[in-house]
């Protein structure tokens, strides 16, 4: 009877396992890391061929904490916008709370010799994911009267894409995320608004005053 893999323990294997080769570099072996973990050879080797196993064991643990960080920031609030919102504030806050864990990726990557097609395919169909759900959600949100009427589709695009840069600034050290966010906010999300839905956020304190309104 072959042995079967237990799921827990080789995600606790590969965080432990993340945590060494960003301390180490990339050119740490799998003897080397065997030591570090204090399992044997075998063990290592059973979860993991090679550290590109690694890096795919810790990137599909990240997609999960960050659906359940996204999820769970977005059934806290009622209105599409505010989901929109939730969902790109969720996703900057996961990753600002993790400063190592791209660039760790990126080490364990690069080791692994992964083929950048399937890693960039892989999250192109979770991006594609989100983003449909997102625009179907404006599109409700349209039809019911609680969002004016706009262009769903490059309404979520542009947050998307505004997430993703600023996502890249921080791995580069040019954080100003609260920044942008306040910006994008302001003149993305906020004009979308009816004006009883907008009425109704301020009053959950959930829309800023106006840049006009401020000064």
């Amino acid at each position: 009877m072959s042995r079967q893999i237990d799921h827990a323990r080789r995600a606790e294997l590969a965080a432990a396992a993340f945590e060494v080769i960003r301390a180490r570099g990339v050119q740490t072996s799998m003897s080397e890391l065997a030591d570090a973990l204090g399992v044997k050879r075998p063990t290592l080797y059973f979860y993991f061929p090679d550290l590109g196993a690694v890096f795919d064991a810790v990137l599909d643990q990240m997609y999960r904490e960050l659906a359940q960080a996204v999820v769970a920031r977005m059934q806290a609030v009622s209105h599409p916008l505010d989901r929109l919102r939730a969902a790109a504030e969720a996703t900057l806050a996961f990753h600002r709370e993790r400063p190592q864990l791209i660039h760790g990726l990126l080490q364990v990557w690069s080791l692994g010799r992964r083929d950048v097609k399937a890693v960039l395919e892989r999250e192109r169909k979770n991006l594609e994911m989100a983003r449909d759900a997102l625009v179907a959600d404006l599109r409700a949100g349209i039809a019911r009267g609680d969002v004016a009427r706009c262009n769903p589709e490059r309404i979520v695009d542009l947050v998307l894409a505004v997430v993703s840069g600023v996502l890249v600034h921080q791995v580069l050290g040019i954080s100003r995320s609260d920044e942008v966010m306040s910006e994008l906010i302001a003149r993305v999300i906020d004009p979308c608004r009816t004006p009883a839905s907008r009425a109704g956020a301020r009053r959950r304190g959930s829309v800023e005053p106006s840049r006009k309104s401020r000064r």
